[in-house]
């Protein structure tokens, strides 16, 4: 799992780098199993939001077990949750204009924008979130084209079969360094998506330096 985390929660990770607890009574095996339950597809998460426990009381037809939603259990059940929702292709004129601007087609990605979504992307910490070719939005994400841009960028490298490294989050999932080369490539291009740009500027960098030197 790829992740962003918002710039309080990096300070307090400096002060305090041992700040990841792993749940009661997990073993490596458990932690395993829950990660291999959740898939293994690349997932990237733009976090600006931490988790309310108050937006969601438990009860009946609840849906996942009386688990807290932020809990390793929570978590992953909510994301099998999510995945197995219905999402939309991308709509024509983003499709057009980002296919253009990152110079690939998205021909299988898709957007889920609903409050099963919204209740993972919250257990999770996250804004959106990418999975292999899914893109899953978070409450009140979908107005926002920076971010989809962003998520597009992950599911360009997913489609070239790019993997990425990540920690345990303690809930079984793996998550990236915000700092590392691809989460910043993605964020440029994402901002860049955002402002109307024509080419993502990691697609023009790289033209750039294929194209060869004119001579004379």
């Amino acid at each position: 799992m790829r992740a962003h985390e918002n710039q309080a929660d990096q300070q307090a990770g400096e002060k305090n780098p041992a700040r990841r607890a792993t749940p009661l009574g997990a073993t490596a095996d458990r932690m395993l199993a829950l990660q291999h339950q959740a898939g293994n597809a690349a997932v990237s998460q733009v976090v600006q939001r931490r988790f309310d426990p108050e937006q969601h009381q438990h009860g009946a037809g609840c849906g996942h077990g009386g688990y807290e939603d932020s809990s390793p259990e929570g978590q992953v059940e909510l994301l099998n949750a999510a995945k197995s929702t219905p999402g939309s292709p991308l709509s024509g004129s983003l499709r057009n204009e980002a296919e253009s601007f990152y110079q690939t087609k998205f021909p299988t990605a898709r957007i889920h924008d609903n409050p099963t979504v919204h209740r993972a992307t919250a257990a999770m910490g996250a804004e959106a979130m990418t999975i292999g070719t899914d893109i899953f939005l978070g409450a009140g994400a979908a107005g926002r084209k920076d971010l989809i841009g962003h998520e597009l960028d992950h599911v360009r490298n997913n489609q070239e079969g790019k993997t990425e490294t990540g920690v345990d989050n303690g809930a079984g999932q793996a998550v990236t360094d915000p700092n590392q080369g691809s989460e910043v490539t993605a964020g440029i291009n994402g901002n860049a998506f955002g402002a109307g740009a024509k080419v993502a500027p990691s697609i023009a960098q790289r033209a750039a330096k294929d194209r060869p030197d004119d001579e004379g």
